[in-house]
């Protein structure tokens, strides 16, 4: 894939995102559709998605790790305080992985 292929189909995915914002904030869209689907932290795993997708592991589960931290609290009892050293863990692990092997 060429990085226009790329730049047009993540602008794709954008446009087709904020389309889906926009119809449920109109209440446009059917009562079926959950919530956690419409979430700005959805938008990071699906960027994550993408990036891994396209060939980009450590972008894609770097996105998808960060949408799935802020996501975590809204639907466990559980507060960033008590599970940020993992943080630090990630981003050490991030350096110490070789990126070729990913």
């Amino acid at each position: 894939m060429t990085p226009r292929d790329k730049r047009s189909s993540l602008g794709a995915i954008f446009i087709l995102i904020g389309v889906l914002f926009l119809l449920d904030n109109l209440r446009l869209l059917p009562w079926e559709i959950p919530y956690y689907f419409f979430t700005w932290q959805m938008v990071l795993v699906l960027i994550g998605l993408y990036q891994f997708l396209s060939g980009n592991a450590r972008g894609g589960l770097f996105f998808i790790a960060l949408g799935m931290i802020f996501w975590l609290p809204e639907y466990f009892d559980i507060r960033f305080r008590d599970y940020w050293p993992v943080v630090l863990i990630a981003v050490g692990v991030g350096f110490l992985v070789d990126k070729k092997r990913l």
